[in-house]
């Protein structure tokens, strides 16, 4: 696959995991509501997942994943 779309992937991880940290912020400042634990958690898992997903695939420890457009006969 190709680089930047490994770099795409490592950066939509650090926009989850950053929106993750966000909601647990903004969660806090609310004295009535309680925070979303439950998304910030996914958000956050999410996130940091498809990161490492990125970082691998970047780094080539990936290069069994087929390419779009291969299986086509």
């Amino acid at each position: 696959m190709n680089r930047m779309l490994w770099g795409w992937l490592i950066a939509a991880g650090l926009l989850l995991a950053r929106i993750a940290y966000l909601e647990l912020d903004a969660g806090r400042q609310v004295v009535e509501g309680g925070a979303p634990e439950v998304l910030a958690l996914v958000l956050l898992t999410g996130g940091l997942l498809a990161g490492l997903l990125g970082v691998t695939g970047l780094l080539g420890l990936l290069g069994w994943v087929a390419p779009p457009g291969a299986m086509k006969k």
